[in-house]
């Protein structure tokens, strides 16, 4: 929908994103981990945006990645600590989340484009870009989804209270989409 139709208005990204916050409190509730939350992985539907392809999730608690030092994800919006081979936790998944509102405000994810090895990079080392995320809300929302730190990053029911405290319409139906 991006890709077609250019980044979303405030209004549908913070529906997004509270639709993702909620997804996020179901599958981490039921101790699971999705480990790849990017665009791709979010489906549109008139029911409101739904989270896809558990290909690589796993158990919460589960420390061991397939193989060693096997790093599974896509790099563009894997957390730091997924990339640097480290246990990815439910906080990894709240990183993927202001990932994948940035790309959902933008166009373009935080961390550009590139080779694999130029983008682990930037996500273990530099901060993401967000100048061009326009609401200054919304912008520090992100950013605090996209702490290098997995302890500072907000719950997903934090992100849902932040994300519903101002009035936007619900992510089921179309109407909440661009035309």
């Amino acid at each position: 929908a991006v890709a077609a139709h250019g980044p979303l208005q405030l209004p549908a990204a913070r529906a997004l994103g509270a639709a993702l916050a909620e997804a996020l409190r179901s599958v981490h509730g039921a101790g699971i981990v999705h480990r790849d939350l990017k665009p791709s992985n979010v489906m549109l539907t008139p029911e409101g945006p739904r989270v896809i392809d558990f290909g690589i999730a796993r158990p919460s608690e589960a420390t061991t990645l397939t193989r060693t030092g096997a790093t599974l994800g896509t790099p563009a919006y894997m957390s730091p600590e997924q990339a640097s081979g480290q246990p990815a936790g439910p906080p990894s998944d709240v990183f993927s989340l202001g990932a994948v509102l940035t790309y959902a405000a933008t166009g373009v994810g935080p961390f550009g484009q590139g080779a694999v090895h130029e983008l682990v990079y930037r996500v273990i080392h530099l901060p993401p870009y967000l100048d061009g995320v326009p609401d200054p809300g919304l912008r520090a929302l992100i950013a605090a989804c996209m702490e290098k730190d997995p302890a500072r990053r907000p719950t997903p029911e934090r992100l849902l209270a932040h994300l519903s405290a101002e009035p936007a319409p619900a992510p089921q139906g179309t109407h909440w989409l661009p035309p």
